[in-house]
């Protein structure tokens, strides 16, 4: 069964083109009509999922209302990357856009259990709302499953779009290849973690990996296939992406540290606490005189890290130059990537859509 949604009475819908063309537009535009789309599908795999048993349709709503009150970003990048390859029928991407979101809110609360966080935009985690019921275990086993059922009803939306096979098959087997890559850079970062000593180059292909494919690539590339794009399109993505996808990465991990929790909705302690090896980390060690690098192994990661400490290794970051360092190189990836949107598409509004995207991930604050 192919999915779409006619809301307010209206016959078909209408494309996330605002009438302002840029990223936060855009996003916006698109979240409006995505969490109208999520609100219905998921209203009507409830109802199904009660006749199995009434808990069911509760744990389904837990899994949407965990994924609301973010941006939207990748499934809004999905429609983005379709409507600047030609891409006509919104009708048709909005689905397969929604499946994507899903697969990241999938990946968010298996992340979350990974690093233990408390908080994910603002509100508990999943796996912490069932911990309280009965305990850790059960919670974290509770949320994984939440978490898979979320990315099996993923695959249905893209499965049962309404492309042609040939066009659902090959962006369904790109979509994996970039979640394949997603994984083995998780892998990597819970190993990376635990190493004393670790390079850029070692903390460059965990975020190639884990962030800047997925994060950027990935949805574009599914939205482009899904358009009929040519092989020159998707290459031309590929080197905007990668880039623009570290450049945020960077930009995360200095959130990670300095972001305003009421901004982000998550802690600024706990990349410190848990010794996330990020380039932050990384550069302010490479810069860093004999005492306070001595005080920063010591207290970055340790186990009775406490928030004077903690105040003091932020502080260390900054005077070593490390923020500083930070901020201007994912300056100079985004200049890097946005060399590329005109060969992703001649269509103006959407070469400033793509530009502005690139701008907007450095001067973020959530």
């Amino acid at each position: 069964m192919a999915w779409a949604v006619k809301p307010d009475g209206q016959s078909s819908l209408q494309s996330v083109k605002p009438l302002s063309m840029n990223a936060k537009n855009y996003l916006k535009a698109y979240s409006q009509k995505a969490n109208k789309f999520l609100d219905l599908f998921f209203l009507k795999k409830k109802a199904l999922a009660k006749k199995i048993d009434p808990d069911l349709g509760k744990i389904l709503q837990v899994f949407l209302d965990s994924s609301k009150g973010g941006k939207r970003a990748r499934g809004a990048l999905t429609v983005l990357g379709y409507e600047s390859s030609g891409g006509k029928n919104f009708e048709a991407i909005l689905p397969v856009s929604c499946g994507i979101e899903m697969f990241h809110n999938f990946l968010l609360i298996h992340d979350d259990i990974i690093d233990k966080d408390r908080l994910r935009r603002g509100k508990p985690t999943v796996h912490t709302v069932y911990a309280k019921k009965r305990g850790e275990h059960y919670g974290n086993s509770k949320a994984i499953i939440i978490g898979d059922v979320g990315a099996f009803l993923a695959y249905e939306l893209l499965l049962s779009s309404n492309f042609s096979k040939e066009r659902t098959l090959e962006a369904v087997t790109k979509l994996n290849e970039f979640l394949l890559k997603t994984g083995y850079g998780q892998l990597l970062d819970i190993d990376y973690d635990f190493k004393k000593q670790i390079s850029w180059e070692e903390i460059l292909k965990v975020r190639t990996y884990k962030t800047a494919y997925y994060t950027i690539v990935m949805p574009l590339t599914v939205g482009a296939i899904l358009a009929g794009a040519p092989k020159s399109v998707l290459s031309a993505i590929e080197s905007y992406g990668v880039p623009v996808g570290i450049a945020f990465q960077l930009v995360d991990d200095i959130l990670g540290v300095f972001g305003s929790t009421r901004k982000t909705g998550k802690s600024n302690l706990s990349d410190i606490r848990d010794g996330k090896k990020t380039f932050l980390y990384a550069k302010a060690l490479e810069l860093l005189g004999a005492p306070e690098k001595k005080f920063l192994k010591r207290w970055y990661g340790a186990g009775d890290v406490g928030e004077k400490q903690i105040r003091e290794i932020k502080k260390i970051i900054v005077s070593s130059g490390a923020l500083d360092y930070s901020q201007k190189l994912a300056e100079k990836l985004v200049m890097k990537g946005k060399r590329y949107v005109p060969k992703i598409t001649m269509d103006k509004k959407y070469q400033k859509v793509l530009e502005s995207l690139a701008d907007f991930i450095v001067t973020r604050e959530s």
